[in-house]
């Protein structure tokens, strides 16, 4: 979630193994390295933010497999200059392997629960946004810039 909220496609390369797949059903379905490529064009101009729930996940040694519940809120330009927020709630159905010491995706399988689609309200002048910080894509999110700080966490 926060590779792909941040834009951060680099991280989100490292998540799969390199025999993984990715199925989101009719908008992408194949290998994973074609996966984040289609990804990384995709959201030019998108937002996005995947809240995570339930997580349940099933250890066979180096294998496992995990049911993963999302909340999936995408904030599309609607072409008139405004923007939709388009939100889903989804089930991942992983499939993972350990490898080095590291979890990776071998197979991501996207189940649609519900979506909706409406204008979304982004005006920073509104009272109810007025002085907040809007998230960004990238290292320019506050998030990298505190949990990069060598300081962080320590006291």
């Amino acid at each position: 979630s926060r590779a792909v909220d941040r834009h951060d496609f680099a991280l989100l390369r490292t998540l799969y193994t390199d025999d993984g797949i990715d199925d989101h059903g009719g908008i992408f379905c194949g290998p994973a390295p074609a996966f984040v490529d289609w990804l990384e064009t995709a959201m030019q101009g998108v937002e996005t933010c995947h809240s995570v729930h339930n997580h349940m996940i099933v250890v066979h040694g180096d294998i496992a497999e995990g049911e993963v519940y999302v909340t999936a809120y995408n904030r599309i330009p609607d072409g008139a200059g405004g923007f939709n927020e388009f939100i889903q709630g989804l089930r991942y159905i992983d499939q993972y392997r350990k490898s080095a010491g590291s979890w990776q995706f071998v197979l991501r399988t996207v189940v649609v629960d519900w979506a909706q689609l409406r204008p979304a309200l982004w005006d920073f002048e509104n009272p109810l946004l007025k002085g907040k910080k809007p998230a960004q894509g990238g290292p320019g999110d506050p998030s990298y810039r505190l949990l990069s700080d060598p300081s962080f966490g320590r006291s």
